[in-house]
């Protein structure tokens, strides 16, 4: 029997069942297509979870567990092969890398080197070579922008910036480039440890998923260095020391073995998050304690009250009282930025309004001065623009550091306002850093110039300047914030 043959409709339906060779290279295209934007999409996702771990701000109590989004297992797996996959020998003389060697840095370096071969590693050359002139006659102390040079440390400690996004958002950027930096050249069984103020978590989060994958010991240690203080040493501060012993046995142990020895006294705690918020709850404690002797300042005014004059008898007190003098805010790398970290992800609702209260402060005190300036100018030259001058843009006596610094806050207020011609005053501050702002030079500190201002704000007690000048200066209204 004959085949029989397909119909002229079976012919057309074939053809269309069979796609084209073209075809078939269109739909995989849009396949893969289809799935690089589900990756992409899954990425993105995974990011603002991550993000927002740190921004949600949800309340949570001692039986919660922390609110967290930890990062994908495979974080790191993208990461450069460790130059060496030998274990660290735990009977070897430990080699102590210190990652970031900026103010905090530079004390683990000086602390350890007491004890330990230590290398300091910082990604700026020029900062390696200033570090290089600080450290000159140190043994056993090595500097380098080389990363490379990290494969022979045992131990490493993370001091890198932890700072604020636009928005006051967490910023985890340092950390993680500080994080990848090291898992591109520790070995298993290396000991990393974060000295940075973090977010409650945040130990666990970026750094307990590379633990786990490369087999370190790890935990969280936080600075407690204060710019300027030079009592009591960094090694005889208490030093407060935790391991995420949960994913890897043994860490706190490995760092407990490694602090005490440079340290006098070692506070172990149960976990990262404690000694996290620990960190976060000095720091801002001292941030609301500032804020409320502001406050008390300001409801002196009215009543022709010296509010220094208050806090030296209430300091008189030989309990419950712990003395603080007012301000025009606070600055520094820590006590303004540390409440942001805390109210990522918890509620702080005193803490929150104190913060703001403090960034709005420099602008309420500009306000008041250009008040004032006006006044005493009607007298000086009558009604003539009045001068002021700003005297310390260091965020705090004895340092040229001007992050957050509120006396800098304060001369921008002023010279934004177009009302004073605003000079600021400060030996160890430049021009050059401060181009915005005419600088008073240190030959021109004399009564006579001094008596040309209409006001002048004393914002820092800042070294190298005779401040016996502004007694008696007729006709100039001084303002002492110090």
């Amino acid at each position: 029997m004959a085949a029989t043959p397909l119909s002229t409709t079976d012919d057309m339906v074939t053809a269309k069942e069979i796609p084209s060779q073209q075809q078939q290279q269109q739909q995989q295209q849009q396949q893969q297509q289809q799935q690089q934007q589900q990756q992409q999409q899954q990425q993105q996702q995974q990011q603002q979870q991550q993000q927002q771990r740190y921004t949600t701000g949800r309340r949570w109590n001692h039986n919660d567990s922390p609110p967290t989004t930890p990062p994908p297992e495979n974080e790191f797996q993208d990461l450069v092969v460790p130059s060496s996959s030998e274990p660290v020998d735990i009977n070897a003389d430990p080699l102590v890398a210190v990652i970031g060697v900026g103010y905090v840095g530079t004390h683990l370096v000086e602390v350890f080197s007491r004890n330990y071969q230590t290398l300091g590693f910082d990604v700026s050359a020029k900062r390696v070579l200033e570090l290089r002139h600080i450290f000159a006659g140190y043994r056993g102390v090595s500097l380098t922008c080389d990363p490379s040079d990290l494969v022979r440390a045992t131990h490493f400690l993370i001091s890198v910036p932890t700072l604020l996004l636009p928005g006051n958002k967490v910023d985890t950027s340092y950390l993680r480039s500080a994080l990848n930096t090291v898992a591109a050249h520790a070995r298993p069984g290396s000991t990393v440890v974060i000295e940075s103020s973090v977010a409650i978590g945040m130990t666990r989060d970026l750094l307990g998923p590379l633990a786990k994958l490369r087999g370190y010991y790890a935990g969280m240690s936080p600075e407690r260095v204060d710019p300027g203080r030079l009592e009591p040493a960094a090694y005889a501060i208490p030093k407060v020391v935790s391991g995420l012993d949960d994913i890897v046995p043994g860490s706190l142990s490995a760092i407990v073995r490694l602090y005490s020895a440079v340290f006098d006294r070692i506070v172990p705690v149960s976990k990262p998050e404690v000694a996290e918020m620990t960190k976060l709850y000095e720091n801002c404690q001292r941030m609301m304690c500032i804020a409320y002797v502001n406050e008390m300042a300001d409801a002196c005014r009215p009543h022709q009250i010296d509010p220094f004059e208050v806090c030296s008898a209430a300091a008189t007190k030989p309990f419950g009282y712990m003395p603080y003098r007012p301000g025009v805010g606070v600055g520094g790398h820590c006590i303004p930025v540390n409440p942001h970290y805390l109210l990522s992800n918890g509620s702080f609702p005193l803490l929150a309004a104190a913060s703001e209260a403090m960034n709005r402060r420099p602008a309420k005190i500009a306000e008041r001065v250009i008040e004032r300036a006006e006044r005493v100018a009607r007298k000086q030259n009558g009604g003539g623009k009045p001068r002021v001058l700003v005297v310390g843009v260091g965020f705090k006596a004895g340092q040229s550091t001007l992050s957050n610094s509120p006396g800098l806050a304060l001369a921008e207020h002023l010279s934004v306002s177009g009302k004073v011609d605003v000079h600021f005053a400060d030996p160890l501050v430049s021009q050059d850093v401060v181009p915005r702002i005419p600088r008073l030079d240190h030959d021109a500190w004399n009564r006579e110039t001094l008596s040309s201002y209409s006001v002048i704000v004393v914002t820092v007690h800042q070294v190298g300047l005779d401040f016996a000048l502004l007694d008696g200066l007729e006709g100039v209204d001084i303002e002492w914030w110090c």
